[in-house]
Parts: C-alpha cells; structure tokens; sequence
C-alpha cells in the first residue's frame, strides 16, 4: 500500500487543487493521498475565506482520502516554519510514501542543490550574505546572490550564466519557494519521504484572470468584489473549480459565514493597544519591526492600510501581515522555539475521511509516533504537556476565527471529522 501525502491550503479549494491530487495519485501510484491541510489560518498572514471543514470536504470530494489539520502556529509561519510544522506532521504518521508538491520550477535536482546549499550554511555563504547586506542589498536579494556563489564554488566547471538565472527565478516563485522549504524540512529529518514534484498548470500565483485554472488570489478577489450586497459568486468563477466546491463557497457566502476582509480592524487595533511596547514577544517580530508599530499606532485605520504603513524595502507586505497576525493570536516566539526545539511538536487532528481510507486510519494508528485524536476531549489525557499546550492555542486561534466569520457558536469539541 502506498501513499501520498500533500501539504495545503485550499483557500479556497480550486481546479489546480483537484489536478494536483490527481496527477499526485496517478504519477506515484498512491493508494491513498493524505492531506496535511492549513485550518482556520492562512501562511499570508490572513484568516481562510471559508473554514476548515468546508475546504476539507472539497478535498475529499475531488480524490483526497484523510484531510488532517496544521496547527495556526505552523500555517500562520514563514515559509520555513509552515513546512517544518506540515513535513513534520507527515514524517510522524510513518505511512507515507511520497511528498508532492507544485512548482512554476521544472528541475527539481536543481531545487534538490538549492535546498542542501541553504540546509549546509557553509561559513562561505553567510559572510556572502553578511557582506551582501552590508552593502545594502535586502536579505532576499542577498541571500540569492550567496546561494549562486556556493552554487558556483560546488559546481565550478559548470556556467554561472546558465544557472543565475534558474536559481533567481527558483528563488522568487512562491511555489517553488515553498517547495525548496519542503525539500529541506525532508533533507534536515533525513526523511523517508521521496519528494514528487507536479508541474503548476494554469494562471501564476498572483494572478487575477478568471480561467478554468485560476489562481486562488484571483477566486478570493471574485468573492471581496461579490460581497457589497450581492449574496451569491459571478457565474464565472463557476469555471475555476469543481461544482461542489462552487456550491460550498456560494452557501457561505449566502449565510455570511465568511471572512470579510475588514472584519479584523477593530480587534487587531485593541491588541495592539493592548501590547504598546512589548510586540517583539510575538514570532516574527522584530525589535525595528515592533519600535515602528509603536511610533504609527496612532495612524492605524485599517488591518489593510496599517500594512502598507508599516512595509518597506526589507519588509514585504505579506511578511507583516503575519506578524500583526501574531500579535493578534497570542503566538509567541518563545513557544515557537520550544515547538521547534520538540521536532515541531503535533498531533494528529482529523478534518475528514473517506470511508475507503479505515485501512490506512488503521495503519497510522499502528504506525504514528503522535496520537490521533479521534475526539477533542480525549486531548487532556492523551496529549503530553507541551502538545496539549499546541492544541488549547489551536483551539483558541479557532474561537477567533469563529468569530470573526459569523460562524454559529459551536464548540469545537462537539465538531467531529467528515466522513463521506
């Protein structure tokens, strides 16, 4: 029996998702596919646009077989932290065979070089980052030009010129990004896992042209522009992905039960007067970063403005809104550490299954050096204490973002996982 294991968001759950567990079953061979699924948070630093179970039945329905959920810790991290946290999660289950994941990037040897040049951190490449960002190049920039000069220094009858120019573009692409972060999680555990790497099909990343594979920017974008009044998608985006999940995104969107994106203003700008001089508690951010929210509070309008406010050359957009995420849910640095230092502390939380995949539940039970928490409850005497910490933060992120998309006040306790 074999598996195949995927590490997403689903937000929401589109065509390119659907091809990506397809062709991933088809190319390995894969019995089952098992997905490691961000739950109510987003690695953009952003709320998902419809929760967690609502995407998880999308996967199931369009060939997933076990939708498992990635603590906010992990989802709401860097790059680095987002794929540590979910390869992690998948080495611990001890069931599963391949990693797949999709790239703009069509050499994954390249990728593979890539990922062991940042893994090794020769004393080499970081005097070349230190002298890049002395001379005043941003660390993503710096970092570019060292991995090129090791590249080099390893390869020295091979042409700088022909793979300049590969390594930038590996280094800049959002999902070959993240697929150089999978490839060193895999490499830093000396994984089992062998990596499968599908071909990104359809629009790009940031994207906003609607097609039958349109990125999921440009999906959530369609739903901001449908929600002044209007209670159901334009027809268009029909195209971009399978009917149910259409169908899905539309009943949330009747009901109300989605994330508007000015829903965080208030409570974000309370948090922040909350902590006045003491964010750099929070992951992620800086002494620098945390001064500067400081002097601009009293400018704040909006979760939206106040990033635009706060970004600069070494300081993108996406990267802050993680951070004022952060600060939002109480993720702290110091429990990040403690998490990491624990090999990514997790638990094995089931979304949903198939009714088919009882044979590979069973396995993983056997298997899993984790427990699997078939009920909530069950977490005060089945987790140990540094993972029964993980799951009440987790819980607490939840509460939040029950909140803020007008969910029904449900205990997530008496949720139990999909079962189609």
């Amino acid at each position: 029996m074999k598996t195949v294991g995927i590490i997403a968001e689903f937000n929401p759950f589109h065509n390119g998702h659907k091809y990506l567990i397809e062709e991933s079953k088809k190319i390995t061979g894969a019995d089952y596919c098992v997905v490691v699924m961000s739950g109510d948070f987003v690695q953009r630093g952003a709320p998902a646009i419809t929760d967690k179970f609502t995407r998880a039945r999308s996967a199931l329905n369009s060939g997933a077989d076990l939708v498992l959920e990635l603590p906010s810790y992990y989802s709401l991290g860097s790059a680095e932290y987002f794929a540590a946290g979910a390869v992690s999660l998948l080495n611990k289950l001890n069931v599963v065979d391949f990693l797949a994941f999709g790239s703009e990037f069509e050499d994954l040897d390249l990728l593979l070089e890539i990922a062991d040049i940042l893994n090794e951190e020769t004393d080499l490449f970081k005097r070349d980052i230190k002298e890049n960002t002395k001379n005043g190049k941003r660390f993503a920039s710096a970092r570019e030009n060292a991995v090129i000069s090791e590249f080099v220094r390893k390869n020295p009858k091979g042409e700088k010129s022909s793979k300049e120019a590969e390594i930038k573009k590996a280094l800049t692409s959002p999902n070959s990004i993240l697929a150089i972060e999978y490839l060193r999680a895999l490499g830093r555990t000396h994984s089992k896992i062998s990596p499968v790497m599908i071909i990104r099909i359809g629009e790009g990343y940031h994207s906003n042209n609607i097609t039958s594979y349109s990125s999921a920017t440009a999906i959530r974008n369609s739903v901001i522009q449908s929600t002044g009044g209007i209670t159901e998608l334009p027809d268009s985006v029909k195209c971009t992905m399978p009917e149910d999940s259409f169908n899905s995104l539309n009943e949330k969107l009747r009901i109300g039960e989605y994330v508007r994106e000015d829903i965080l203003n208030n409570l974000l700008y309370y948090k922040l007067l909350q902590n006045k001089d003491n964010y750099c508690a929070f992951l992620d951010v800086t002494e620098s970063l945390s001064n500067k929210i400081t002097k601009n509070l009293d400018k704040f309008e909006s979760f939206d403005s106040f990033c635009d406010t706060l970004k600069s050359k070494d300081l993108s957009y996406t990267r802050i809104s993680r951070c004022l995420m952060h600060i939002l849910l109480d993720i702290k640095a110091e429990n990040m550490q403690r998490y990491k230092e624990d090999d990514f502390t997790s638990f094995i939380r089931i979304l949903g299954q198939k009714k088919s995949s009882f044979p590979l539940l069973a396995m993983i039970g056997d298997n899993s050096d984790i427990p699997v928490l078939n009920r909530l409850k069950d977490a005060e005497k089945t987790l140990d204490p540094l993972s029964l910490q993980l799951f009440k933060e987790n819980l607490d992120a939840s509460r939040i973002y029950n909140l803020l998309c007008n969910a029904k006040k449900v205990s997530e306790f008496s949720l139990n996982p999909l079962i189609i």
